[in-house]
């Protein structure tokens, strides 16, 4: 059995989500490795899927598949990003297109209503050091999002900006009070743990994304990909061992395989790392098929070579 991440490369139930259930329902999908020639397939059937790991900025218009997710019999946690940078006009830049925080917390509470508040995670990253967003304002938003989380989540993951080649000419272009800048590592301490106190003053653990100085009681290692967590989910599955694969240095995540595709995301996040060309991101957006077995089409559907049945669940009449 393997783990899916859908996805740390773009943002599937946001914008891919009726491409991603059209996969569920016929039971596979193919994604192409970034980094060579290689064409994956990957089953998506109940009995070979130990858990699907979901990442996004915006659930609200995945929220109408999670009733059939549940009849297809996989297992499910969401990964749920939400910093508050759209909360306000002067830094709204920093994600261009990502809905304001109202919306988000929304669908936040809703995906955690259905599931359950250990099933969603919430993702206070990246958290940007800017003349507008400094220590004070982190503090201030951190603590407003996390009274209105409080019972909706038990988890939430936080990393300081990286600062990728890419990140960097993206950043370029925002205004002086929003170029980012990297402040002593003792300043990123201090916060975290003043985010720390707000966290665990409503019910919330602090836990770091590959950032391990930072790791200092009560926050704790984090994995997004998370071994004990699945456990915890599903200890009917715990039979199925799992391996720790880090995608970068001082990640804690587990094995799993992820079918998105970069430069995919029309978000406009100027931070992101998985988007070097935002007119291409659009444009495969626009032109993505439905239909197709693959996120990015290159070429026809190629179904596996053993005979899937159809998946044996119902799908409603209005989908």
């Amino acid at each position: 059995m393997h783990v899916l991440s859908v996805s740390y490369r773009t943002d599937i139930p946001a914008f891919y989500g009726d491409w991603f259930m059209q996969r569920v329902r016929e039971g596979y999908v193919r994604y192409h490795n970034p980094y060579g020639p290689q064409v994956v397939t990957v089953s998506l059937r109940s009995e070979d899927v130990r858990a699907i790991v979901f990442w996004s900025k915006h659930y609200g218009p995945f929220l109408r598949h999670l009733d059939e997710l549940d009849r297809a019999g996989l297992a499910c946690y969401f990964h749920y990003s939400l910093t508050g940078y759209t909360a306000e006009r002067t830094t709204h830049p920093l994600e261009e297109r990502v809905p304001q925080p109202d919306q988000v917390i929304e669908s936040f509470q809703a995906l955690a209503r259905h599931y359950s508040h250990k099933h969603v995670l919430w993702r206070y990253d990246p958290i940007i050091f800017t003349p507008l967003t400094d220590a004070d304002w982190h503090r201030r938003t951190f603590r407003t999002l996390a009274q209105r989380l409080a019972g909706s989540t038990e988890r939430c993951y936080f990393s300081f900006l990286d600062g990728y080649d890419k990140v960097a000419r993206n950043t370029r272009k925002l205004p002086d009070s929003l170029r980012p800048y990297d402040p002593p590592q003792n300043e990123k301490l201090e916060l975290a743990g003043e985010l720390a106190s707000i966290a665990e003053a409503h019910g919330i653990g602090l836990y770091t994304c590959a950032e391990d100085f930072a790791v200092v009681p009560p926050i704790q290692r984090g994995a997004c990909v998370d071994k004990e967590l699945i456990d915890e989910l599903w200890p009917d599955k715990q039979q199925h061992k799992l391996k720790l694969s880090p995608n970068r240095n001082k990640c804690g995540c587990y094995d799993s395989r992820d079918i998105g595709a970069y430069d995919t995301c029309p978000h406009g996040c100027v931070y992101c790392y998985a988007v070097i060309n935002r007119p291409l991101a659009l444009k495969r957006y626009k032109e993505h098929d439905v239909e197709h077995d693959a996120l990015i089409k290159r070429g026809p559907k190629q179904p596996p070579e053993e005979d899937l049945p159809p998946q044996q669940f119902t799908i409603p009449l209005d989908m």
